[in-house]
């Protein structure tokens, strides 16, 4: 059965008072059980659409509704059963793991032993066992990030909303934080994170949102993306170096837009589809250029990403 939507944003616009529109009436939607990236450039709307999900700030216009229920107006139901991790919190450097949970149980209305036993799965989940009772003021930038994801999760909830998980981590650390949140999504939970970490989105999400100047770009699986942002490069090998009259051909056939040869090897730029390489292909053997291999250069995120986002900052 169709799975039903557990995150929607619905024409939802933010203007702050210095007169920054962060979010241009922006659509989304995330169902059940989807891990989502929510990609863009510093500065781009990922954090002002957090925040408004968790009722953090108030649109100026619009809704957004959390398992349908929307945020603004019953934000007690409708965050019941949202885990967030909105800009890392202070640290509370004088308190243990055990005694940060207790308390946060008690904020979430869970009793004493249900918060005992959810600690203990909750810092087991994020290797913070051991530390339950050490100090979090001792804790490294890792250790930190880790267990703050683990009090997002005390409560069990179905939903996860973390804003850039990984930021200022080592690259242990990023991993870290990918396994658990791949963890999450075997259970079926819903995940939204924030990233301009295009490598992060990828690893660990089914689906990307790109938004950039406050405004939804694209929508769609990663797979999708790579099929639809397919590069129009082919990496191509001759029998023997190319003459200038040979490379004068190649550039001149229908379809090649450019041209890079180093000695036997090189890589041609085209327009068209899988049609208009089979056609440069036969017309370079038609001229006796003799190509002996090709490959197709597959478009990485990163190639998708600056195409459809461009190469600049967030918003102006």
């Amino acid at each position: 059965m169709p799975r039903a939507e557990a995150i929607a944003v619905e024409s939802l616009s933010k203007r702050y008072r210095n007169g920054v529109q962060a979010l241009r009436g922006i659509d989304f939607s995330v169902r059940e059980g989807d891990v989502v990236g929510y990609l863009g450039p510093n500065g781009a709307g990922k954090t002002t659409t957090m925040k408004v999900l968790t009722n953090l700030i108030r649109p100026t216009e619009g809704h957004a509704y959390i398992a349908g229920v929307d945020v603004q107006k019953h934000p007690l139901e409708a965050l019941a059963h949202v885990g967030a991790l909105i800009e890392v919190p202070g640290v509370y450097e004088y308190l243990t793991p055990t005694e940060v949970m207790a308390y946060f149980g008690r904020v979430h209305g869970l009793s004493h032993a249900s918060t005992a036993e959810r600690t203990k799965t909750v810092l087991d989940r994020v290797r913070l066992s051991e530390w339950a009772d050490a100090k979090v003021g001792g804790f490294s930038t890792g250790m930190t990030r880790r267990f703050f994801i683990a009090l997002t999760m005390l409560h069990d909830p179905d939903v996860l909303i973390l804003d850039e998980p990984v930021l200022g981590l080592d690259p242990k650390g990023m991993q870290d934080i990918r396994v658990i949140i791949k963890d999450l999504a075997k259970e079926g939970k819903t995940v939204i994170l924030s990233s301009h970490l295009l490598g992060e989105v990828a690893e660990t999400c089914n689906r990307i949102i790109m938004i950039n100047h406050g405004k939804i770009q694209v929508t769609d699986t990663v797979e999708n993306l790579t099929k639809a942002g397919a590069s129009r490069r082919i990496d191509v090998e001759f029998l023997a170096p190319l003459e200038a009259e040979a490379l004068s051909t190649l550039q001149a056939l229908p379809g090649v837009t450019r041209v890079e040869m180093n000695g036997r090897r090189g890589t041609l730029e085209y327009a068209g589809n899988l049609e208009a390489v089979a056609a440069i292909l036969h017309g370079a053997v038609g001229a006796g250029l003799k190509p002996v291999s090709f490959a197709l250069q597959e478009a990485s995120l990163e190639d998708i990403y600056v195409s459809m986002v461009g190469k600049d900052g967030g918003i102006h």
